[in-house]
């Protein structure tokens, strides 16, 4: 595995590059993430597939400018990144944020994305393949409420990187679950900004610029344009939500070739870190569909 950092659109960003002379896999990974959620899976494909893992910008070790943080922005960064890698296509894998860059990665890079896995990006905030079941009044208000619900938010820091990993590790433990994998991604992208100050890198700021483009996404835009077959994995229990089922129906629809598929088990989206087995092994069986057709 070679490290390495990559000069693209103005910035750069962390990478890890598992060479291999089979089809390249890149991973994309969710809001607040890093490229280390990533490591429980690579056993699972590095045995056939070159593995491409990076920071997206904003996010771990990658820089973190102030601008760029809508998805179409972020999806560039990726097709350049796989120009100066000498990656023509490859088969996207994204979870969440992830799921979004791969999503418009694949609209609006056709030739360069042979698959494309979304765990994520199954459903609009609002619209009709989206999830607000009120106006388009009331979700607007909506959104600026929550924005400015970051933005009063105080920005937690830290005596120490242990300090953080602890109180990390006792909301894990409370609600998701936690271990070594868990513990090296929140361990990874942590900064010094101060004397014994310390702050994850993806800070308040990057969310809201994340957040701020978030809430006018339409996923239907981008679905209708990809022609690449796609898989949408979910858990493996029917939504609560009916309107969350039927807006995930109607974005697959929309898509040239793309298919849903239940996940036994799965926790979306830190099962990647806690048992990854299931949803990689849902995954190499739909990439080997994609090679033999």
């Amino acid at each position: 595995m070679k490290t390495l950092r990559v000069h693209v659109n103005g910035i750069e960003l962390q990478v890890e590059d598992y060479e291999h002379s089979g089809e390249a896999v890149i991973f994309l990974h969710f809001s607040g993430a890093n490229l280390m959620m990533w490591r429980p899976a690579v056993p699972f494909f590095q045995d056939n597939f070159r593995l491409v893992m990076l920071d997206l910008r904003g996010h771990g070790r990658s820089d973190r400018p102030e601008t760029g943080y809508h998805i179409d922005q972020m999806a560039r960064d990726v097709a350049e990144l796989m120009t100066h890698l000498q990656v023509e296509r490859a088969h996207v894998i994204g979870s969440s944020l992830g799921a979004e860059v791969g999503l418009c990665l694949a609209a609006n890079f056709p030739e360069r994305v042979i698959s494309l896995v979304c765990d994520g990006a199954l459903a609009s905030e609002f619209g009709p393949y989206g999830l607000w079941e009120g106006s388009e009044a009331a979700f607007k208000a909506h959104a600026v409420d929550q924005l400015e619900k970051m933005r009063q938010k105080p920005e937690k820091v830290y005596s120490s990187v242990d300090a953080f990993v602890d109180s990390r590790r006792e909301i894990f433990e409370k609600h998701i679950g936690w271990n070594e994998a868990v513990e090296a991604m929140e361990r990874y992208a942590i900064e010094k900004i101060g004397e014994s100050q310390y702050a994850p890198r993806f800070n308040r700021q990057a969310m809201i610029r994340y957040m701020t483009h978030y809430y006018h996404y339409r996923l239907e835009d981008y679905y209708k344009k990809v022609t690449c077959p796609i898989l949408m994995v979910r858990e493996d229990e029917e939504p609560e939500n009916e309107r969350e089922l039927i807006a995930m129906q109607r974005l697959r629809d929309l898509a040239r070739e793309a298919k849903i598929v239940p996940v036994d088990d799965w926790m979306h989206p830190y099962g990647w870190l806690l048992d990854p087995a299931g949803i990689c092994r849902v995954i190499i069986k739909f990439l080997t569909q994609v090679a033999v057709s």
